[in-house]
């Protein structure tokens, strides 16, 4: 007899295999049996009807906090039918955390990590995993940020690591692969990492090959200089032989700014011809969402230097100039304009609160950023293509990540961004078959997880059994919190982890790099 049997489903395994109907066997965490004859066990779950996939895999997500914060955030991942997520991306990670340096840092995150309302008390992996210990409803893998990594030698000092700097976060980061993190995290146009010199990302490629892990980066560009910020990857990836990952990878529906999808696909291809083990991510919506303070040009973000009136025209000057650039910015506010400017905690845009008192859109930026202290998130309305979504999802080796930020009023695609794939890029848009979308939703082995994320015997029990006719999202900006319908079961390390509606347990656990998958 088995501990849990899944009974009657059409099983979708994650390995490109065509569908079929099937009965699975658990004992302990693992799948033992997949059979066309019934079986017994002391537990069953009849999934007539219903689809029977791996767990989803959220490859980027920004869900560090998450087993500490309230329980909305917390459970947005396990209701969704995410089992794993990877976090600490776009070189944003609360680790290595060093208080002395790091002060400043901890207030920048907070719109992208969330408060958990404590101090810090947590110095690498290790203080944070105990921290985190016995809290998680999912399965989480931490990535080192480039970000974190300069801050804690540097702060955020507007400036490149000199050599000394780079051995001693080349160290730090070695310390962090050992204690189980599966690689670097890379946010290039955020501060500090914005301004990483390339000897930086050259000495930590070369750490990240030396223990087989992977470097995941938001590249410094997605509008008209894309090319050259992929290329700037790519060449990384070749010269160190690290494996090499690019976050929310596409560009802008404004093609005054940004450039097409056959255009990354043309790079993308060609970099793997040339042996370069890349591959990519994206979210499924239109919409984007990071700081507020993204607006500003980097050299820029310091907000006391707004009480010069000359110095403040300077850069509404700049960027009111679409032949203005700067290496790691993308402007956005002139590529969707301020009314596309959404501020969730407000419920308008920074366009629409110009209007109500009459200010300049570039005054009421300022005026929102001081009186946030910085601290605060937009979503850019209009600013990806729906049908250059579909395009780039074809690639055979782009994968699916939330983009998820558990902060303020979040953007939906941290409760619904995998419902989502599968109601409107499968069953609406048809753009994908179920078997290819569920292959991209469960891309665990890319990180080095051979035994999850996929349906075989020997694998882990992470498993979610979902209704396709009924499984969609709720997208909307205004911060409410309905979770996705249609997933009727999740089950995580061979448990019911999530049933009709209702979290079971804190069943999660820390995975880490070099301890299998166990």
């Amino acid at each position: 007899m088995f501990d849990l049997v899944i009974h009657n489903g059409l099983i979708i395994d994650g390995k490109l295999t065509p569908r079929y109907y099937g009965n699975i066997g658990i004992v302990g965490n693992r799948i033992v049996k997949i059979s066309k004859t019934l079986l017994a066990g002391r537990e069953v779950i009849d999934a007539t009807g219903l689809i029977v996939s791996p767990g989803f895999v959220d490859l980027h997500s920004h869900g560090d906090f998450l087993p500490l914060l309230e329980k909305e955030f917390k459970h947005s991942r396990i209701k969704q039918g995410i089992t794993t997520e990877i976090v600490g991306q776009c070189g944003i990670s609360p680790i290595p955390f060093n208080k002395g340096t790091m002060a400043e840092y901890r207030l920048y995150t907070q719109p992208i990590l969330g408060d958990f309302g404590q101090n810090w008390e947590f110095n690498d992996l290790n203080g944070l995993t105990k921290l985190t210990k016995g809290r998680m409803s999912h399965n989480m893998g931490y990535l080192i940020g480039l970000s974190a990594l300069r801050s804690y030698v540097s702060g955020l000092e507007y400036r490149s690591l000199n050599p000394r700097e780079i051995d001693e976060i080349s160290k730090i980061y070695e310390e962090e692969l050992l204690q189980g993190a599966f690689g670097l995290s890379l946010g290039l146009s955020y501060l500090p990492g914005v301004f990483a010199s390339r000897d930086e990302l050259v000495a930590l490629a070369k750490v990240t090959k030396k223990y087989d892990g992977i470097i995941m980066a938001h590249i410094r560009s997605h509008g008209l200089d894309m090319t050259k910020a992929m290329m700037e990857f790519i060449e990384l990836g070749r010269e160190t032989g690290a494996k090499i990952h690019i976050s929310h990878c596409r560009s802008y529906k404004n093609k005054q700014f940004g450039i097409t999808a056959s255009k990354i696909l043309e790079l993308v291809k060609e970099a793997r011809k040339k042996g370069v083990p890349l591959t990519l991510d994206q979210h499924p919506y239109t919409t984007g969402s990071t700081f507020l303070n993204q607006l500003l040009p980097p050299e820029d973000r310091d907000l006391k230097k707004y009480e010069d009136k000359d110095y403040s025209t300077s850069v509404e000057g700049e960027m009111g100039d679409v032949n203005y650039t700067v290496d790691g910015w993308d402007n956005m506010s002139l590529m969707v304009g301020f009314d596309n400017i959404y501020l969730p905690t407000y419920g308008y845009s920074i366009g629409e609160l110009a209007k109500s008192d009459g200010s300049s859109n570039f005054s009421k930026l300022i005026e929102v950023l001081k009186k946030e202290n910085g601290k605060i998130a937009m979503v850019v309305r209009e600013m990806f293509d729906l049908e250059e979504i579909g395009i780039l999802l074809g690639d055979e080796q782009t994968y699916i990540g939330s983009d998820g930020l558990p902060s303020g009023r979040p953007h939906p695609r941290l409760f619904g961004a995998f419902p989502k794939v599968i109601s409107d890029y499968v069953r609406d848009r048809r753009d994908l078959s179920l078997e290819s979308a569920i292959s991209k939703m469960t891309g665990a082995h890319i990180m080095g997880i051979e035994n999850r994320g996929k349906l075989e015997i020997g694998a882990i029990a992470d498993i979610v059994v979902f209704d396709y006719e009924t499984i969609d999202h709720y997208e909307s900006y205004a911060g409410i919190n309905i979770p996705p319908t249609g997933i009727a079961k999740v089950v995580l390390d061979g448990k019911i982890a999530y049933e009709n509606g209702v979290v079971k347990g804190d069943f999660g656990k820390f995975l880490r790099r070099d301890e299998g998958n166990d």
